[in-house]
């Protein structure tokens, strides 16, 4: 499923996640090599507290992210 997300989307990584109160789980996940993060400073904690459509296109460019280690740092989500 991810794989063909990846392919649709034209993405390099694509990932179905669960969100518990402190880790977010990778069940699907298409070339990423880990299957769970903490809660924080995941991009899946701000959607799940927003009640309404949360879209982040690019998160290299939006201002909500900028700072997070996940998509400024080595990890470059």
């Amino acid at each position: 499923m991810t794989a063909l997300d990846s392919k649709i989307f034209n993405v390099p990584i694509a990932i179905l996640s669960l969100v518990d109160t402190d880790r977010i789980w990778f069940k699907s996940h298409y070339d990423l090599e880990i299957n769970e993060i903490d809660k924080h400073p995941g991009l899946c904690a701000s959607a799940i507290l927003y009640d309404d459509i949360y879209l982040v296109e690019d998160a290299r460019n939006d201002p909500r992210y900028l700072a997070n280690p996940l998509v400024a740092g080595e990890f470059g989500l």
